[in-house]
């Protein structure tokens, strides 16, 4: 049975799958309509997405959107990014006192911009790299007593391919963080969906498809498919705007196979989709009250 911690959030095979919001704060992010790019901006994407239901906010101000399909404009340098990161978290964390229960993430590759985070008491660090691309990041979350999720990566994000590679290197990232000190009920796995820079839109489908593989390594598994290069392939090179029923499908398809945690722009028909999924899934223990009657 695997279970585990996004912050104050239970996760597992046993727990309703949480939403986490995707909240850009870089302009070259590859989906428009994510992008919070003003304080007003980033109030008015928060507020929505607590209102739609959303468990836990995932904050990043760098694009890791593809190159060689998007272009390289809009990356920012540390400075930049802590900078960035720094700020918005203050408007976030000032509505924050309002509501109680949604967590925040810092979506970040760079020690000095998790620690900055962790300063103002966020508790959890995406890192897309692994631990791999600072040799820092997993002794700050160890230090902070904090929460990770850990993507599939040698060093960036996007250079492994098959399910034995992502598989590798995950486990690699487990045990760079529990030999660094981090809880091992607080480290999340992310096989990696996207793009990237060279890898091609059918290995995301291999790893959705493959889901289960990852069960080896006894961690909640989280999944960011929405609105991505992937889903716009099989919809005749759809763009972004245009990926939202394709993204939740892929989505179920993805929690049938043992995904516990869903990263979205869209939280509303996400969340629905995800639950109206889960009730089936979970007939007998909603129903069967009902059929003995």
């Amino acid at each position: 049975m695997i279970k585990g911690n996004l912050g104050k959030i239970q996760v597992g095979d046993e727990f309703p799958t949480p939403i986490v919001g995707v909240v850009n704060l870089s302009p070259a992010s590859f989906y428009k309509g994510s992008i919070a790019s003003t304080n007003q901006d980033l109030e008015k994407v928060v507020l929505k997405m607590i209102d739609e239901g959303v468990n836990c906010l995932d904050i990043g101000a760098q694009s890791t959107r593809p190159i060689q399909i998007y272009g390289g404009e809009g990356r920012v340098n540390e400075i930049q990014e802590k900078e960035i990161v720094g700020k918005s978290l203050e408007v976030v964390l000032d509505i924050m006192k309002s509501y109680e229960g949604v967590e925040i993430s810092v979506d970040t590759t760079r020690g000095s911009v998790a620690e900055s985070a962790l300063k103002k008491d966020i508790r959890i660090i995406n890192d897309i790299s692994g631990f791999k691309k600072d040799e820092k990041m997993a002794s700050l979350i160890a230090d902070y007593d904090a929460h990770a999720i850990v993507m599939a990566a040698k060093k960036e994000p996007g250079d492994v391919y098959t399910i034995d590679e992502v598989l590798h290197e995950l486990k690699l990232s487990v045990n760079i963080g529990l030999n660094s000190g981090i809880k091992k009920d607080r480290m999340i796995i992310d096989p990696g969906i996207g793009s990237w820079e060279a890898r091609d839109y059918y290995h995301d489908y291999s790893l959705i498809r493959n889901l289960e593989e990852f069960r080896v390594l006894n961690k909640p598994i989280y999944i960011g498919i929405s609105r991505k290069t992937s889903i716009g392939k099989i919809l005749n090179d759809a763009p972004p705007e245009e990926r939202l029923f394709g993204s939740i499908g892929a989505t179920i398809v993805a929690i049938l196979n043992g995904a516990h945690i869903v990263r979205t722009h869209d939280v509303k028909p996400t969340l629905e989709a995800i639950r109206v999924a889960e009730t089936i899934l979970n007939f007998d223990k909603y129903f069967s009250k009902n059929l003995s009657k």
